[in-house]
């Protein structure tokens, strides 16, 4: 708080009551400023206020439209103190029925009530001092998340840019490395296709600073590529966020499956369908289903390939998978717990700005 200062207004417009209070404040070196209308302290209200003191003659017939949008302009973190000295000669103005005179956008408010002693309203100026210095330790200690959340953001976006030109270095490794052997090419496109889809993954979550990404467009981006005229699979589900790294092990899987759908299932041919749907249980467990029907007539492989333990260890820390291989089309099977595919150990920024 070092730069302001802790200013207590005063507004007594009657009598010798201005001079009356700032006497008394003045014993204990507070800093006072006398304002003569509800209008006047509307204008001096800022970040040097510490207090406001107003007697029972400010608040009677008058017109507080200034000092309410003064009060709704203030940040979040703010609420000016206000301390209002009422007489008990008037029993409309009783610290209850005061209260009710008062508009509903002065939430900060203390009722003292003459006769009173001066260290009555030296300890209320001290209270509402004390609060008032709270406030600006709470302002200064969001300021400090921003900054800090700033960072994080900055070291995320650059470390997410540096991971997906790692993948596209890799890409080109691989694309190098097997130039000279003709007879792998296929293996080479598979690789190079599974870093295209973890970058396309890496590609949704930079929109998000890697805090999350929506389900339902993780599996239209993992999945469309591989439909040509869009025709060719549905995808129904509700939407919801899903964690980094559990896009990133989804996005893997689905291209898998996508791949060999083109290569060997229901979208080598023209008839051939694929339908991804999803849903939650009542206890909140995903469950997902991809099946293919109308395409080659499927066998179950006598031996696991890369592609199928993939598909299961890439998942098998998020939820239980089953694949069966029905002679219309290949059925795969994902159950799990939606929390444990919304937990990110990122940070949420957004909600760190917003406190």
């Amino acid at each position: 708080m070092s730069g302001r200062s802790d200013v207590v207004h005063v507004l007594a417009p009657l009598g010798r009551d201005a001079q009356s209070v700032c006497s008394i404040l003045a014993a204990r070196k507070f800093e006072t400023n006398v304002v003569g209308s509800l209008n006047e302290l509307a204008a001096e209200l800022g970040t040097d206020t510490g207090a406001v003191v107003l007697t029972e003659d400010a608040m009677v017939g008058r017109d507080w439209s200034r000092l309410v949008k003064a009060l709704q302009e203030q940040p979040s973190w703010s609420s000016y103190p206000f301390i209002f000295i009422i007489g008990r000669r008037n029993a409309e103005l009783s610290p209850h029925a005061a209260h009710g005179l008062l508009p509903p956008e002065l939430t900060n408010v203390m009722m003292l009530e003459k006769p009173m002693g001066s260290a009555t309203l030296l300890s209320a100026v001290d209270w509402a001092l004390g609060g008032r210095r709270r406030q600006f330790q709470t302002r200064d200690h969001l300021r400090e998340l921003e900054q800090s959340a700033a960072r994080q953001r900055l070291m995320t976006r650059e470390l997410a840019h540096r991971v997906k030109n790692t993948i596209a270095v890799l890409q080109s490794i691989v694309s190098q490395t097997m130039r000279p052997f003709p007879e792998m090419g296929g293996v080479k496109d598979r690789l190079v296709e599974r870093f295209a889809a973890l970058a396309r993954a890496h590609d949704l979550l930079l929109t998000t600073d890697f805090h999350s990404a929506m389900f339902h467009q993780l599996v239209t981006a993992s999945v469309s590529v591989h439909d040509g005229d869009g025709t060719h699979v549905t995808i129904d589900g509700p939407d919801f966020e899903i964690s980094p790294q559990a896009a990133l092990s989804f996005a893997l899987v689905f291209h898998e499956l996508a791949t060999n759908a083109v290569k060997y299932g229901a979208l080598s041919n023209d008839t051939g369908r694929v339908a991804v749907h999803w849903g939650f249980t009542r206890d909140d467990q995903l469950e997902l289903m991809w099946r293919e029907h109308g395409g080659p007539a499927v066998v179950e492989p006598e031996a696991k390939g890369f592609g199928s333990r993939l598909i299961r260890t890439t998942l098998a820390g998020l939820g239980q998978v089953s694949v069966a291989y029905p002679a219309d089309g290949l059925e795969v099977t994902f159950v799990g717990p939606k929390e444990g595919l919304t937990y990110s150990v990122v940070p949420d920024f957004e909600a760190v700005e917003a406190f």
